[in-house]
């Protein structure tokens, strides 16, 4: 069996199995309340918790959701043993009565302590906030655990089956261990309310939820105590799973969103169909006719229910299926880059109601192509729109979850990538017009100005000579002297005009002579630098001065600004003969993670991809820098 096949296979077993696991801990702890109940007389509280809890816990570790936050909330399963234990011990006569009270003594400590400490800390990702937390979740678990150690086995009566006599002093220590509990509680909160502050958009809304519900948990825990009604604080108990409840159903905590639309809307729908058939049935007494209204009604109360739930889910927001659903229709029925933004943003804006949307396409401060939707206001979230790891603008809300945007960015980003190419290609075909105009404008002027003037001034003296030749040749002498001064500054003007449009080096070395020309000039101040070139023969010119200005750019800000021992250059034709491919690594100190791209970067990036290339910057194993360039042939 492949390895690949063997892992995947692997890995859904024990999704199986812990999924099955999870459920079996909830229906067991609603086996065990249920009993107790019948039992009666035990402290509603245990109940409480695990029945608040156990269902979240198998929840999360079912669907592998929240981290360590599942586990921690299925721990909640031992409150529903000791509810179930201690009802039994209540009844007199029972047998194992003694070994049940011994279990309700100590089992409800794991249960309540946990969820007071170190799941405040843990929630909602199940991961630690940072490194600074580790000692108060390790003291928290520590605690709980000398707790219950305590309360299981220290001598407290004539009741326990096994005292250890030996742990009696341990008793004394015992306030300690509560101070101590508390304090962690304590900490837990804070760190708690520190984060929902901290925290932006969506985020901060769940956190809200979460620090609402701890608060009345806590207040839960002691109401009875104030109050001596065992029953008080259940309510206040099962105010935090609820509130975690309120963050997954309308704030999508955990991803949970579109799982849940579809078990209420199902779950809505047969509870609709079941009461219009008995109704029907009921008032008529005819069990054809209310099936009959059953099968007419099931489609428009299906479409009704499903929006309904979505209102129930997402409050304002739009369905994020429906999103990307019409996304992917108008993504398919477009392919100019304006209004493939346009329905990046109007989805982004349907998705979260945000007051402000702004969608870019280009380099951050450059873009290409810009769409807003609402008033522009300061941008809380983004994320970049990308496309196989290449960057291709980014999507901002005034306020909301990034989570939200990252489906969509993902969803468009095979469309963004074709749209960013068109408007990149439109780009460099205006430039390349306004350069070709440039060009043409300071031609228009040399030659006009300069070439030109020494021309007609040539015409002038021969004239002059050819007057004076006969009359004053002395004069005729002077001016032919000075003909020949003119010729040679109009010759000068013509080289200055052919070396603006190819460099010379080029046309009297080769490719492979003028850098090597470059690399000596450089060299000169004791960098040692070698060029390797193979097959640069018949290279169209295009490719022969960008590969040579862009190694001479390479080279020049290695020697400046690097500070190396030596530099390599290579190139040559890649091995498939369909890319020519230019590499300058030197071994210097390299470009700091800091620097932003200058002229000089920017001009060798820009001269590669107007020939549909790619140039790449990358730090070299153990010091310096790699530029390479890659062109198509």
């Amino acid at each position: 069996m492949p390895a690949a096949l063997s892992s995947s296979l692997s890995s859904a077993l024990s999704s199986a199995l812990s999924s099955a696991l999870s459920w079996l801990v909830f229906g067991l702890s609603c086996a065990l309340v249920a009993a107790g109940g019948a039992l009666g007389g035990a402290d509603p509280v245990d109940a409480a918790v695990a029945l608040g809890f156990t269902p979240l816990g198998a929840y999360l570790t079912a669907r592998r959701r929240g981290g360590a936050v599942g586990p921690c909330c299925l721990v909640t399963a031992l409150g529903a043993v000791a509810y179930f234990a201690d009802s039994y011990a209540l009844r007199p006569g029972l047998p194992g009565g003694r070994w049940a009270a011994w279990v309700g003594a100590w089992a409800w400590a794991p249960a309540l302590l946990t969820v007071g400490g170190v799941l405040l800390l843990l929630v909602p990702d199940g991961r630690l906030p940072g490194r600074a937390w580790r000692p108060v979740a390790a003291t928290g678990v520590t605690a709980t655990a000398a707790f219950t150690v305590v309360a299981a086995l220290v001598p407290e009566g004539p009741d326990r089956p096994f005292p250890v006599e030996a742990l009696a002093p341990v008793r004394d220590a015992l306030p300690a261990v509560i101070v101590l509990l508390a304090a962690v509680s304590l900490a837990c909160a804070a760190g708690l309310v520190v984060r929902t502050a901290r925290a932006q958009g969506e985020r901060r809304t769940q956190l809200l939820w979460i620090c609402l519900g701890a608060g009345a948990f806590v207040a839960g825990v002691f109401l009875p105590a104030v109050t001596r009604l065992p029953a008080a604080g259940v309510p206040f108990i099962l105010a935090l799973p609820a509130c975690v409840g309120v963050a997954m159903l309308r704030h999508d905590l955990y991803g949970t969103g579109p799982w849940l639309r579809r078990v209420l809307t199902l779950g809505l729908l047969t509870g609709a169909l079941a009461l219009l058939y008995f109704t029907v049935s009921g008032l008529t007494g005819a069990h054809v006719a209310a099936a009959a209204a059953v099968a007419v009604a099931v489609e428009p109360l299906h479409r009704w229910l499903r929006r309904a739930s979505v209102r129930i889910l997402y409050g304002g927001r739009a369905d994020p299926e429906t999103v990307h659903a019409r996304l992917g229709a108008r993504l398919a029925a477009t392919s100019e880059p304006a209004e493939i933004l346009a329905a990046v943003a109007d989805a982004a804006a349907e998705a979260t109601r945000a007051a402000y949307v702004r969608a870019e396409l280009g380099a951050p401060g450059e873009p290409l192509k810009v769409a807003e939707r609402g008033t522009p206001a300061p941008l809380g979230v983004s994320v970049p729109l990308r496309f196989q790891d290449e960057v291709l603008g980014v999507l901002g809300l005034s306020g909301g979850d990034v989570r939200v945007l990252t489906p969509l960015a993902s969803h468009a980003g095979a469309a963004l990538a074709a749209a960013h190419r068109a408007a990149a290609l439109q780009r460099s075909r205006t430039l390349l017009v306004t350069a070709r105009e440039e060009e043409r404008r300071r031609f228009s002027r040399d030659l006009h100005d300069g070439l030109g003037a020494f021309l007609a001034g040539i015409g002038f003296t021969v004239d002059a000579a050819g007057n004076a030749l006969t009359a004053d040749p002395e004069r005729a002498r002077g001016l032919l002297t000075q003909i020949r001064t003119q010729v040679a500054e109009a010759g000068a003007g013509v080289r200055r005009l052919v070396r603006g449009l190819r460099p010379p080096e080029l046309a009297q070395l080769g490719l492979a002579g003028a850098v090597e020309h470059t690399a000596a000039t450089l060299g000169a101040g004791g960098v040692e630098i070698d060029v390797t070139a193979a097959d640069v023969s018949g290279l169209p010119a295009a490719v022969e001065v960008t590969a040579y200005l862009v190694a001479r750019e390479a080279l020049t800000n290695a020697v400046l600004h690097g500070e190396p021992r030596r530099c390599a250059v290579r190139l040559g034709r890649t091995e498939d003969g369909t890319g020519f491919e230019l590499g300058v690594r030197d071994d210097g100190r390299g470009l700091p993670p800091e620097a932003l791209p200058g002229v000089g970067l920017t001009s060798m990036r820009e001269r590669v991809e107007e020939l549909d290339g790619k140039l790449t910057i990358d730090a070299a194993p153990g010091g310096g820098t790699v530029v390479t360039a890659w062109i198509p042939l």
